[in-house]
């Protein structure tokens, strides 16, 4: 028989007004993930350099704006490289003006410094050296992050004994684990097959979803990636993304629009983009 406590607390989760719903700051994504709560796992997958990371960030900012706590172990570049990223959608000044300083002027420069006055004011962790599940999983005990962010699984070490396939899997259940005894939420970037690219239609399913067929059973979301001028430089909605929701335990599947400002490598509501 169910314990009449665990009933209680379903009939309050149901019935009464959420205090601490999941808002990306994006609406219409807010929408279908209103279901989701703490300890789940979001798995967010796309081709190399369609913008994972700066979807991930983008949902970052978000959540620092609302003074969250927020851990990020970014494992293919280091710190101060990943910081260009953030300082770019914060500032709106392009990449390529922050990796050339001789075209900076000195309005950029103080954009530049008031970004990370703001970043620096913000509950925000980032690792570039914590490679093992392990590590990663101590990290999360002591910080006690409200939400985990992980570029990328496959980056993870693993050990050298096991199977590939059969590590991944291990992997991506003990980030399941991690997120419910911890009671966070943690996405993680995942690389996806080359088996999309032979298709006529390059939009993500849940099968391209790379080396382990544990990661679309094991994460409560799986979010893709999809965008034409990604494909085809001259596509004529250039600078729209879909985002596509293709597995939710908590609601529905479907696929969202936003837009990519690749400069500042920034996702956008539509009503708010101007310029290319």
């Amino acid at each position: 028989m169910i314990d009449k406590e665990i009933l209680e607390k379903t009939f309050k989760q149901i019935t009464e007004e959420k205090t601490d719903m999941l808002i990306t700051g994006f609406r219409d994504l807010d929408a279908v993930l209103s279901g989701v709560e703490k300890g789940v796992l979001i798995t967010i997958g796309g081709r190399p350099a369609i913008g994972k990371t700066a979807f991930m960030t983008s949902i970052l900012y978000n959540f620092l704006k609302q003074d969250k706590k927020c851990l990020l172990f970014y494992l293919e570049m280091s710190t101060s490289q990943y910081l260009k990223m953030l300082i770019a959608q914060i500032s709106e000044i392009g990449l390529f003006s922050l990796n050339k300083p001789n075209v900076l002027d000195d309005k950029n420069k103080e954009e530049i410094k008031t970004a990370l006055d703001i970043i620096s004011s913000c509950d925000l962790s980032i690792f570039d050296d914590t490679y093992k599940i392990e590590e990663i999983l101590s990290r999360i005990e002591t910080e006690k992050p409200e939400y985990v962010f992980i570029d990328c699984l496959q980056l993870i070490d693993i050990p050298r004994k096991k199977q590939r396939s059969e590590a991944i899997a291990n992997i991506i259940l003990d980030l399941k684990k991690i997120a419910k005894q911890n009671n966070c939420i943690v996405f993680i970037n995942s690389q996806l097959s080359r088996a999309l690219e032979s298709r006529c239609d390059k939009r993500p399913i849940l099968s391209d979803l790379k080396e382990s067929g544990d990661i679309e059973n094991i994460s409560d979301v799986v979010m893709f990636i999809y965008r034409d001028e990604y494909y085809d430089a001259d596509a004529l909605n250039k600078g729209k993304a879909e985002i596509i929701i293709a597995k939710n335990k908590m609601g529905t599947v479907c696929t969202i629009e936003l837009l990519f400002r690749s400069s500042i490598a920034k996702f956008l509501e539509p009503i708010h983009y101007d310029v290319f």
